[in-house]
């Protein structure tokens, strides 16, 4: 169910992409890996935590990973996605610049769609109403005038009523079905904030940006007290 998710969320990221050409990447580690189910998995571990970490899928702007994150500390740790970053780095392996890119926040993902939704409601209201607003208008403008057609003029103006609406209803259900499936992608497969009590574990999805000009990039991951480092290649697709 999670990797028919990820293939939905996927697809709907690349369907929303721009006719213009875009380029694609895609990272592989630049460390000891190993293979598991075709994926290659980078593994980290100290007294604090056990994590692994995947490379999924890409689209033009996020990287799309796996996390999974065992607490072997004894104590209560947190893990933050929105406390994951990035550095990146030139073919020589010194730093393009200074600056730390940070993992999307599923929090305020969810907040913006939810956001979405409720805009997409305010626009159906108003489309609704404006529909009605013109087929009331246009009803009494025909019957005002003196030609002896009102029947069937009214009965056009209720047809391009009803055509108006039901264009409007389809356009709404598909806008709300679309958003609701982002919505539950950022709430039950991306990787959120989790609070892990001893030898409890997470695993979620995770999604950085993607600095088109890197040609490694490092992945820093917070993990209760410590810090997780992924060294990972970039390559053009």
């Amino acid at each position: 169910m999670k990797t028919s998710k990820l293939l939905i969320f996927t697809t709907i990221l690349l369907l929303g992409l721009t006719n213009c050409s875009s380029t694609y990447y895609s990272l592989f580690p630049d460390e000891e890996s190993k293979f598991e189910m075709g994926r290659k998995i980078i593994e980290k571990e100290d007294s604090v935590a056990y994590s692994s970490l995947t490379f999924e899928e890409s689209t033009d702007r996020e990287y799309i990973l796996d996390l999974y994150v065992f607490n072997k500390s004894g104590e209560k740790i947190t893990v933050d996605p929105k406390l994951a970053y990035f550095k990146v780095y030139n073919e020589d392996r010194k730093p393009i610049n200074k600056e730390n890119y940070f993992a999307l926040d599923p929090e305020n993902q969810i907040s913006k769609i939810n956001s979405d939704i409720k805009n997409r409601e305010t626009d159906h209201n108003v489309a609704t109403g404006l529909n009605i607003a013109f087929s009331l208008l246009s009803t009494i403008v025909d019957l005002a005038d003196d030609d002896d057609n009102d029947v069937e003029e009214v009965a056009g103006n209720v047809a391009v009523f009803a055509d108006n609406q039901i264009n409007e209803e389809i356009s709404y259900s598909n806008d709300t079905e679309y958003l609701e499936s982002r919505k539950d992608f950022w709430k039950n497969d991306v990787l959120r904030i989790t609070d892990l009590d001893s030898e409890e574990s997470v695993q979620g999805t995770l999604l950085i940006p993607i600095f088109n000009f890197a040609k490694y990039v490092k992945l820093f991951i917070p993990i209760g007290n410590t810090t997780h480092i992924y060294k990972f290649k970039q390559e053009e697709k």
